[in-house]
């Protein structure tokens, strides 16, 4: 694999990754993007912050309202690109909390990597659409569990293409991944491995098929998401190539 490289924009990379991920409908608060998907995960339920707005404590109160309005808790997702530079503190001083630190990983692929690429380990299939099995074992493992949440995250995921990685052992489906297509990159998204079958290699396996997908399509780079914290996931990404490029972080009303 190439050596990691920067996006030329930093900007893009945080609306690069909100079209891997998009959200139902979107509203412009004075510069802002306002996502909303029935409170289905911060990231397509949360403000993208990445112009400055002409007054943004009017800002900040058009986003509470709006959110308010569809029941839902204002959530600012903050980067180092979010405008104004100081929202963090203002958002900190007004009782919102600090929620998910997440490190933006990146990883560069070149004309090399189709040669490189291993052949597609025979337990993986893929497939443009998910199954229901790929997703009764990500809902298992990740989440939403009731069946109006569980419709709403279809939805999300079908708003990208996309491609579906499933590990199958012995006729169980034991690992998924998805491959988001946005443009001339991609996004790795949703790997998850049920709680039985963990430390196995099987996050490795299918995070893996899809690295050998997106340099058999040509792809100049992939990007991920992982929480700061989990320092499994960490060390797995990073033996595979993937280098931190940025990072984020919530900020949430609070509930009080």
């Amino acid at each position: 694999m190439k050596p990691v490289s920067r996006f030329a924009d930093p900007v893009s990379l945080d609306e690069t990754m909100s079209r891997g991920w998009q959200a139902l409908t979107e509203e412009l608060v004075d510069g802002w993007t306002a996502r909303f998907s029935g409170g289905v995960t911060k990231r397509a339920n949360s403000v993208l912050p990445l112009e400055e707005p002409r007054d943004v404590a009017a800002a900040i109160s058009g986003v509470e309202d709006r959110y308010a309005g569809q029941g839902l808790p204002a959530v600012f997702q903050i980067s180092p690109d979010s405008l104004p530079t100081d929202l963090d503190s203002l958002l900190a001083e007004r009782g919102y909390l600090l929620d998910s630190p997440t490190l933006v990983q990146y990883l560069a692929l070149g004309e090399d990597d189709l040669a490189e690429t291993a052949a597609q380990d025979p337990r993986i299939q893929l497939s443009e659409v998910p199954s229901d099995r790929w997703l009764e074992t990500f809902w298992s493992v990740e989440g939403p569990h009731s069946l109006e949440q569980q419709a709403i995250s279809r939805r999300i995921l079908a708003r990208t293409p996309s491609v579906y990685a499933s590990l199958v052992v012995e006729g169980q489906l034991e690992a998924v991944a998805r491959l988001a297509l946005v443009g001339n990159l991609g996004g790795i998204y949703s790997v998850a491995t049920r709680e039985e079958s963990r430390s196995r290699g099987h996050g490795r396996a299918v995070v893996q098929a899809l690295l050998t997908e997106a340099a058999q399509r040509n792809l100049e780079g992939l990007w991920l998401q992982v929480v700061e914290s989990n320092e499994l996931a960490r060390g797995l990404y990073e033996s595979m190539g993937f280098e931190t490029v940025s990072r984020y972080h919530y900020r949430l009303a609070s509930q009080t």
